[in-house]
């Protein structure tokens, strides 16, 4: 059985982990407020849903609790907050969030995000391996 993934938030990151789970052979259901990721995402991933994930009926609607694995990639700070937040009191067991910034890394660990990371900070720190 694939791997469920769902992954709230296609900006440059969530599309592109997307891309690269579904490539992987997860079934991935993506998600964005913006209509025009969603359009682009539908066309490589199992369902896209145009919606604001920071709406608790709307996610709920997607039993985000039944996944393996849900991803907030949302970047803005508050709808990253928001939506987490729904995630985990709708007893999602594995909810892994995207950080900003450190603030922002505590709060998400505070509301209770399995696993929290900076894309920006991770990959700064590869790209520096591998320029030394």
């Amino acid at each position: 059985m694939a791997l469920q993934v769902l992954i709230i938030g296609l900006g440059q990151f969530g599309m592109s982990l997307a891309k690269t789970l579904g490539q992987k052979g997860a079934e991935i259901v993506g998600v964005d407020i913006d209509k025009e990721a969603v359009n682009i995402a539908s066309a490589f991933i199992d369902d896209a849903i145009c919606m604001d994930a920071t709406e608790e009926n709307a996610l709920a609607k997607l039993s985000p609790q039944k996944r393996d694995i849900v991803v907030c990639a949302i970047g803005s700070k508050e709808p990253s907050i928001l939506s987490t937040a729904l995630l985990v009191e709708m007893g999602c067991e594995n909810v892994v969030a995207r950080a900003t910034d450190k603030i922002h890394e505590r709060i998400l660990k505070a509301i209770g995000a399995d696993n929290v990371f900076n894309p920006d900070d991770e990959y700064g720190k590869k790209f520096a391996y591998k320029i030394l």
